[in-house]
């Protein structure tokens, strides 16, 4: 059995399975619930705000933002978040960039930036946690063994199919959003302007020195790229749970807790170094084209790609050992 029929094999097994339909169903009716919400939320804000002038709402945003620094109670984590914020609203106020637009694209650069933190990488969890705990409890895993396939060609195919199906999440995860909240927005704004090059210095404040714009359509491209890589960071390590755990449901239930964790961690103990290190904790990759603080303090894009990669391939490493090595047979 050569090894592409093998990752055929997979895929075909795992597309065929009503989890991977549920995932997709619930993708669409999420879609469907944020966009009604935002919509409402956006009519609500005219309402109050008395007209659907954007440079009002920006303005009232920005002082908004204000008030909340005067509290005592912020973190050091969530004062550079809110200034960061307010940087950026008052570029955009002054260089007449309306980052309200209505639109489908806009609606898509929000929910994979704000998503990519835990809903799509517990999607991911759902699909990748049973890639091979499902067929050790199973006992069908022991079928292709004994046709003399070797071991670390079925995990190859394996997890082959795995990258397949998360790409397929990710694209699944645009086209849903695109067309849900463009019967709501529109479909018009790829070609929108999205300032990038925000930076923050050692002092706290926001420099926009280096700040330029890009078509919303290549932001696009650069975010779910970047939550692409981060969800099949998510992926590998659910693959080696899957591998080490043989029940589907520990298996889920470990990886949903690590990322619950990590959501807790990088809003919770900011201050706590050594929590940069985790691969939860640097998921958001999306949040430093646009200059967004990190969670911890020392981390950047490189060093989040580092922890990702270095983490999946010790995950990988862990897998193939222990499946190569553990009885399955008996």
């Amino acid at each position: 059995m050569n090894f592409i029929h093998l990752v055929q094999n997979e895929l075909t097994k795992m597309l065929k399975k009503r989890r991977f339909h549920v995932v997709l169903a619930i993708l669409f009716v999420l879609m469907a619930v944020f966009s009604y919400a935002e919509h409402q939320a956006s009519i609500q804000v005219t309402k109050q705000l008395g007209t659907a002038d954007w440079h009002v709402h920006v303005q009232k945003q920005i002082t908004h933002d204000a008030n909340r620094l005067k509290s005592p109670f912020l973190t050091g984590t969530e004062s550079a978040v809110i200034k960061a914020q307010m940087s950026e609203f008052q570029y955009e106020l002054n260089h007449n960039i309306d980052p309200y637009a209505p639109g489908a694209p806009s609606f898509m650069k929000t929910f994979m930036d704000e998503g990519s933190l835990l809903l799509i990488p517990m999607l991911v969890v759902v699909i990748a946690s049973d890639m091979v705990s499902s067929e050790m409890s199973g006992g069908t895993i022991k079928v292709l063994l004994t046709r003399g396939v070797p071991r670390w060609k079925v995990l190859a195919s394996k997890l082959v199919a795995l990258v397949f199906l998360t790409a397929m999440l990710i694209g699944a995860v645009g086209l849903s959003a695109y067309v849900v909240s463009g019967i709501f927005f529109g479909y018009q704004g790829f070609h929108l302007p999205i300032p990038m090059g925000f930076h923050t210095l050692a002092n706290g404040t926001i420099s926009v020195t280096h700040v330029y714009t890009i078509t919303q359509w290549k932001y696009l491209i650069m975010t779910y790229g970047l939550g692409f890589i981060s969800s099949l960071a998510v992926a590998v390590l659910s693959f080696m749970v899957s591998v080490l755990v043989r029940s589907t449901a520990s298996s889920m239930g470990i990886m949903m807790a690590a990322l619950i964790s990590g959501t807790l961690l990088t809003s919770l103990a900011s201050s706590w170094q050594t929590a940069k290190y985790l691969p939860v904790v640097n998921l958001q990759l999306s949040t430093y084209l646009n200059g967004s603080p990190p969670p911890v303090a020392g981390m950047n894009f490189s060093f989040s790609m580092v922890i990702l990669t270095v983490w999946s391939i010790a995950a990988l490493a862990v897998s193939f050992w222990v499946f190569t090595q553990r009885d399955i047979l008996g």
